[in-house]
């Protein structure tokens, strides 16, 4: 079947774009309906900060009768590529039916628009970058994802590969069930490096959270600077990312720690949206009710930990088990069954070998980024 694939440039082919994926997983269990409203405001070019340092194309594939059958953005994001030195762009928001030939099309399409920006390779699905969601799921196909992680069915990685992709990096999600964390040695480090510094751990203040904003940005751009595909995030994005998680944010299950005054570490593990999202079916309203409302609040009973950064000058000194044992421990206050550790980079040695061996966790999914030469 030959198809066509065109650039959105309306709102009509925006909608479209938007609904694609309510189709296609219409079927699948463990897909989470995105909600519609956050959908646009983050593909607004006039509204969401990310765009203020990227180019970035939304395409349409059709088949013969028009129908709308896939979805791709390609994307070229300057302040990747200043930072690192590189011309390397991006695809995201992948989305389309089973079939190798719309696959070509839709990648094809993507690799003329970078080529044609000067990029000498395609890198992803990002949408839009390493900040924000990424990684295709290549294991681990057996329930919802949490929140701001990706789905997709397992063909998805079969037409990567008939499309000339390979894989750069693999991302891994870690499970980690509440009852034996709380059992770990971790809490006895913790203990021993509570009496053996001056290190204090307060909750974050969601009232206040815009305050917080550049003491866990600075902490952030530092702790991140050396890992594989970091782009330092602005205050802009972080501000934005602070408003839409601060509605669903915990205090206790999000602290920073301070030695002598001054925030040299911090963690963020947020109760899993995801949970009332699959409810609310993609509407902002029946979102706020399922998490809201009595009656209709949907039950979070799992976490995800996002970020953990101590500051190099602070590491080695068990920091990191204070932080995850307030997160573990604020995670049982809350009721939380279990939670998931994501994502970290397969060759994140260190971080691994504390999940691995110090707190047991199983390493249940991994998402895969992949590349090709232009």
């Amino acid at each position: 079947m030959p198809f066509s694939v065109e650039r959105v440039e309306n709102r009509g082919q925006l909608r479209q774009f938007i609904d694609l994926p309510f189709r296609l997983y219409s079927g699948d269990p463990n897909w989470v309906p995105p909600v519609r409203y956050f959908q646009r405001e983050l593909l607004d070019r006039e509204k969401h900060p990310f765009h203020r340092h990227a180019e970035v194309e939304y395409f349409l594939a059709r088949g013969d009768s028009g129908r709308v059958v896939g979805r791709a953005a390609s994307i070229v994001n300057r302040a990747h590529n200043e930072y690192h030195g590189e011309r390397t762009g991006f695809f995201g928001f992948l989305e389309l039916e089973n079939d190798p030939e719309l696959a070509s099309a839709l990648m094809e399409r993507c690799e003329e628009t970078l080529r044609s920006a000067g990029m000498s390779r395609i890198r992803g699905p990002m949408n839009f970058s390493t900040n924000e969601e990424c990684g295709m799921l290549v294991k681990g196909f057996d329930g919802n994802p949490l929140i701001m992680m990706t789905y997709n069915p397992p063909w998805y990685p079969d037409l990567m590969d008939a499309c000339g992709y390979v894989k750069v990096r693999d991302l891994f999600a870690y499970k980690l069930f509440s009852s034996l964390a709380a059992e770990s040695r971790m809490a006895r480090v913790a203990e021993l490096v509570k009496k053996r510094s001056n290190a204090v751990l307060r909750d974050i203040s969601v009232r206040n959270i815009h305050l917080e904003v550049p003491l866990i940005m600075d902490i952030y751009n530092e702790c991140w600077q050396d890992n594989w595909g970091f782009v330092p995030m602005t205050k802009e994005e972080l501000d934005r990312m602070a408003d839409e998680l601060k509605m669903i944010m915990v205090p206790s299950m999000a602290p920073i720690l301070e030695v002598d005054g001054q925030p040299v570490a911090f963690a963020v593990s947020i109760p899993d949206a995801n949970q009332a999202m699959k409810k609310a079916g993609g509407s902002l309203f029946k979102l706020l009710l399922a998490m809201k409302v009595p009656f209709f609040k949907v039950r979070m009973d799992r976490s995800r930990v996002l970020l953990l950064g101590v500051r190099k000058a602070y590491r080695g000194r068990g920091f990191e088990a204070l932080l995850i044992d307030r997160i573990i421990s604020s995670n049982v206050e809350q009721g939380v069954v279990w939670g998931e550790l994501s994502w970290i980079l397969e060759d994140n040695a260190s971080m691994r070998k504390i999940l691995e061996r110090d707190l047991k966790a199983e390493q249940y999914r991994t998402y895969r980024i992949y590349e090709k030469d232009l």
